[in-house]
């Protein structure tokens, strides 16, 4: 299991209920693809960004105590050691794979992601990734990629539902990518169910007090 894996948990099922709130719907994209990285890898324990008022924290998620996000010139990964390359890893000796967490500042809907290194190879994908949110886990169907030469931009619209938590995993057995980049767009405010009820309850006062005086 991850060592941080009760917290985790808890922001994935809180997920679901923030997908309601929001200001203002308003696009944000942001670019990991020689934007920002070096040439050789940094490590942190996150990294943060934001894109037209929307922000996101990244952190590592693994089951290694050690590990760190890293970040050079074609994207973001996750390193246990000293020894394991920067890349989302997942193998037969590494499962569950590397993960990353994207914290929003806000409820949004993912409505894109790139990867760098992504090999969709000659029969079927090499490269294998899931992405949880709300407590319900999606993979990604190789179908939705762009299969760019350089980057693969997976075009997800409706696929995943709106959240400010979601869990990027590495799965199967040969995979090694990169995150490069994400679009992403906020989710407009929606009254939450006990707003409406106290609203409901308001007009149902109003109608009340006018009828006592019709009848007055």
């Amino acid at each position: 299991m991850f060592k941080n894996s009760k917290s985790i948990a808890l922001a994935l099922t809180l997920a679901g209920s923030l997908a309601v709130s929001g200001a203002q719907a308003a696009s944000a994209s942001f670019d990991f693809y020689k934007n920002g990285g070096g040439l050789g890898d940094s490590s942190s324990t996150l990294l943060s960004f934001t894109s037209n008022g929307v922000g996101v924290t990244i952190t590592p998620v693994s089951t290694s105590d050690s590990a760190k996000v890293t970040y050079r010139w074609d994207g973001i990964g996750v390193s246990t050691g000293f020894l394991e390359a920067g890349e989302l890893n997942s193998s037969l000796l590494n499962s569950p794979g590397d993960a990353l967490l994207l914290s929003f500042s806000e409820a949004v809907t993912l409505d894109k992601i790139a990867f760098s290194q992504w090999e969709n190879g000659l029969f079927g994908a090499l490269d294998k990734a899931t992405i949880t949110t709300g407590g319900q886990t999606y993979a990604l169907s190789n179908s939705l990629n762009d299969n760019g030469l350089l980057v693969k931009t997976f075009s997800l619209g409706s696929v995943i539902p709106a959240g400010q938590f979601f869990l990027l995993q590495a799965t199967g057995d040969v995979s090694a990518f990169r995150l490069a980049g994400l679009n992403v767009t906020t989710v407009a405010a929606v009254p939450e169910a006990s707003t409406v009820a106290m609203f409901g309850l308001g007009l149902l006062g109003v109608a009340t007090v006018a009828r006592r005086r019709i009848k007055g």
